[in-house]
C-alpha cells in the first residue's frame, strides 16, 4: 500500500529529528541508516521521503535564521527539538519545494506539532509560519 503525503510527511519529520542527535554526519549515509530502522512500509522506496528529508537537511541553517527574524525573543538553540523540526521541515517545503502549495506546508506543520509537540506547539507553529509566509506576499 502506497504511503500518503501526510504520512510520508510524518516519517521525514522523525528522520529529521534524529538527525538533530547526529550532526555532521553525512547526509546520505545518515538517511541510509535512519531509513534501516524505519518500520514503515513504502518509506525506503518514497522518492518524496529521499527528496524531502535531503533537501531540509541541507536548508536547515537558513530556516533557523528565518525562523530567528519572525520569532521575536525566542533564538532558535531555545526552541525544542521538536517545534524547530518542524519550522525546518515546513520551510523547506514553502520555500525550496514548488509542488507543495505554502497553505498545505503550513497546516501540515501545525497538525505535526500538534500531535508530536508540547502544549502550544501548534500555535507558536503556526504563528512562525503566518509571518513569513505574509513577509513573501
Amino acid at each position: 500500500m502506497a504511503l500518503t503525503r501526510r504520512k510520508e510527511r510524518e516519517i521525514v519529520f522523525t528522520l529529521l529529528f534524529a538527525a538533530r542527535f547526529q550532526p555532521g554526519e553525512d547526509p546520505e549515509a545518515l538517511l541510509e541508516e535512519l531509513l534501516e530502522g524505519c518500520e514503515e512500509d513504502g518509506a525506503r522506496e518514497s522518492a518524496y521521503v529521499r527528496e524531502t528529508f535531503l533537501g531540509a537537511l541541507a536548508f536547515r541553517e537558513e530556516a533557523d535564521r528565518m525562523v530567528a527574524q519572525a520569532a521575536v525573543g525566542w533564538r532558535p538553540d531555545r526552541l525544542s527539538r521538536t517545534v524547530s523540526t518542524v519550522l525546518n521541515l515546513a520551510l523547506y517545503e514553502m520555500k525550496q519545494n514548488d509542488q507543495v502549495p505554502e497553505k498545505v506546508a503550513i497546516n501540515e506543520a501545525v497538525e505535526i506539532a500538534k500531535s508530536f509537540g508540547e502544549d502550544g506547539a501548534g500555535k507558536f507553529v503556526n504563528g512562525v509560519l503566518g509571518k513569513l509566509a505574509e513577509k513573501q506576499a
